[in-house]
């Protein structure tokens, strides 16, 4: 008897028996924002900065108890000036989304750490205009690239809530010859993920 409660105890304490009720929801909603430092050549000389917001939202559909697929879209948009002399604008604007794996390590009673990865889906597009000239758009080629990313999360004593913060890397190469490069770059975003019942 006195061994059937040990193995009881032990069976319930574990992390796989806790968070058993998250994997069993239909899906997990998410919110998040931060900054993007593109990794485009010229967004320094454009835009006078490294970094513009970022924000977007998703979901997590749980494959086990620390394992997410996960799908989530994000925006990021930045406006400077193209050429000050001729007080030309240039405003760009990039959709990010992201398709993938997300798995999180019990580092703590209530901490995780977060492992993410998979494919993303990266639209491009430049507008510059003048008074002397009407707006012209550039949009790069469509094409699927790559991300991944590490953070750390904090889950709620109710489980129905848990806030995190991430660092992830998104590679998308463009090839047209208005926007040549890479049109990836890293974000640090904070948000929260909300277990719906």
């Amino acid at each position: 008897m006195k061994t059937s409660i040990i193995l009881i105890i032990i069976y319930l304490s574990q992390p796989s028996f806790i968070f058993a009720q998250a994997s069993q929801q239909p899906f997990v909603f998410t919110v998040f924002g931060g900054l993007f430092f593109p990794s485009y050549q010229q967004f320094d000389e454009i835009y006078e900065s490294h970094s513009d917001l970022i924000w977007g939202g998703g979901v997590a559909l749980p494959l086990e108890a620390l394992t997410f697929v996960i799908g989530d879209i994000a925006f990021f948009r930045a406006e400077g000036f193209f050429d000050r002399d001729k007080d030309s604008t240039a405003r760009l604007e990039e959709k990010f989304i992201h398709t993938g794996i997300l798995n999180k390590q019990l580092i703590g009673r209530l901490w995780f750490l977060r492992l993410s990865g998979g494919l993303n889906y990266v639209t491009v597009k430049q507008e510059t205009s003048s008074p002397q000239a009407a707006t012209q758009t550039v949009e790069a080629e469509k094409k699927i690239g790559y991300f991944a990313g590490i953070g750390i999360e904090r889950l709620l004593e109710d489980g129905r809530l848990s806030f995190f913060g991430d660092l992830v890397y998104d590679y998308r190469r463009s090839h047209t010859k208005e926007l040549f490069g890479d049109f990836g770059g890293v974000r640090i975003v904070f948000g929260a993920h909300v277990y719906l019942f």
